[in-house]
């Protein structure tokens, strides 16, 4: 059973949060939880919705996704001329079950137009300096840095079979269906890299992780390499927010959807719909922004120092 005290902190913590978008004046906004729209993503899976109880208006057998985040609709809300805005709100996540993971859980998701990269990192170090002032400082490293410092080799530059030479000599456990190097590079980040990152900012990921984010092209000693601008924070060793530079190319983010759309299908994850209402918007032009989503759960879980997600909320997926 959950203490009441930390579901009282939890009241607190959305309080503050809310004062700290208030006093900056973004717009707090309510956006869809059941869309027609979703992301195409390799690993997250949303929960389908499909019944005929929707109106008689729509298509007959119309699909609909509990959305795995509020980023499509706040979008087309910058789109529509709207310059900061956030929302707090619950998300889902098909499937997710475990020490920091409920399928249903508490986002905290926000975009203001003009931020570039650098001001998005430094506006979620600000928010976290302002819920709680104890925190260590945070710092701020590259991908590439970190990655090397734990594993030994250069992200952008290493392969799968450099990676699982990496796993088999340090004894990590890896599914035998691991065949890309991007994917081998998040098994080696989240078992050797992760865990050491206790108050960090770790930007500047590998071109295959861009997801929504915008890249850039980078110099090192060997030569040039293509980065995304997409940024994460850790605390004690959590992923806590996740942050883009974001992407105002309609024709790149159709073109990502589909190449993510035909690793699903290899991997029998099941087919999700390319176009939606956010392409169009993006088409119609979607002013510069940054934006980052941070998970409130996992926060709390670090505030209140509990070993599981459980413990933060009041009624986890087994118990609703």
């Amino acid at each position: 059973m959950i203490l009441f005290e930390n579901l009282r902190y939890r009241s607190e913590l959305l309080y503050r949060i809310r004062c700290f978008f208030h006093e900056r004046h973004f717009v707090e906004v309510q956006t869809p939880v059941l869309s027609a729209d979703t992301i195409v993503d390799k690993h997250i899976e949303p929960i389908a919705v499909t019944d005929s109880s929707f109106p008689v208006t729509l298509h007959q057998n119309q699909t609909y996704y509990l959305r795995t985040s509020p980023e499509f609709a706040m979008k087309r809300l910058l789109s529509g001329g709207m310059e900061a805005i956030y929302e707090m709100g619950t998300v889902f996540r098909k499937g997710d079950r475990g020490q920091f993971h409920n399928v249903e859980f508490t986002m905290l998701e926000w975009y203001r137009v003009g931020d570039d990269y650098c001001t998005g990192m430094k506006f979620l170090a600000e928010l976290i300096r302002f819920i709680e002032k104890t925190l260590p400082t945070i710092v701020y490293c590259s991908f590439q840095d970190i990655f090397q410092k734990y594993t030994g080799i250069n992200p952008h530059r290493t392969t799968a079979v450099e990676c699982r030479n990496i796993a088999v000599r340090k004894n990590l456990s890896y599914p035998d269906s691991l065949a890309e190097t991007e994917d081998w590079i998040d098994l080696l980040f989240s078992e050797l890299v992760q865990p050491n990152l206790q108050s960090v900012i770790v930007y500047d990921f590998p071109a295959a992780q861009s997801q929504l984010a915008q890249t850039r092209i980078i110099s090192d000693s060997l030569g040039t390499v293509t980065v995304s601008e997409r940024y994460e924070l850790f605390l004690n060793g959590i992923e806590i927010a996740n942050g883009y530079h974001e992407l105002l190319d309609a024709a790149e983010l159709r073109k990502r959807f589909r190449e993510n759309l035909r690793y699903r299908l290899a991997a029998n994850r099941g087919e999700l719909p390319v176009e939606s209402r956010l392409l169009s918007a993006m088409e119609s032009g979607i002013p510069a922004s940054c934006g980052t989503a941070l998970g409130i759960d996992r926060l709390l879980m670090v505030l209140l120092q509990t070993p599981s997600i459980d413990d933060v909320m009041p009624f986890p997926i087994e118990i609703c």
